[in-house]
């Protein structure tokens, strides 16, 4: 049975790890998409949320974090957002002993921003 447990364990920490992939690919798209720095933080987060609702994921504590960097740099030259999308898994429910009952996973994506929209 623990083994069953672990082995549920793993699964859940690798569909997690994709999906969390996921929202912050969906989160960096969604920020190299605006105008600016400050419209690219609220698009990521809501980008980032909506991927993971979509998804099925629930997260305890969803954390974005977006260097928006890019957005200053001089108009024709290419640069990117990076975001890092921070989600806490619960495994409460799995009763594994000597396990903890979550888990944080981490991912981050980079998106180019639009050469055309820099500066503005």
């Amino acid at each position: 049975l623990a083994l069953f447990m672990v082995i549920v364990a793993v699964g859940r920490y690798e569909l997690g790890s994709g999906k969390i992939d996921q929202a912050a690919g969906a989160a960096a798209r969604a920020a190299s998409q605006q105008v600016s720095a400050v419209h690219a933080e609220p698009a990521a987060t809501a980008a980032a949320q909506s991927s993971l609702a979509n998804a099925g994921i629930t997260c305890q504590n969803i954390a974005v974090s977006v260097d928006t960097a890019g957005f200053t740099a001089a108009a024709g030259s290419t640069a990117d957002v990076t975001v890092i999308v921070s989600c806490t898994v619960s495994w409460s429910d799995l009763t594994i002993p000597g396990w903890p009952g979550n888990k944080d996973i981490q991912a981050s994506a980079a998106s180019p921003v639009d050469t055309r929209r820099i500066g503005t």
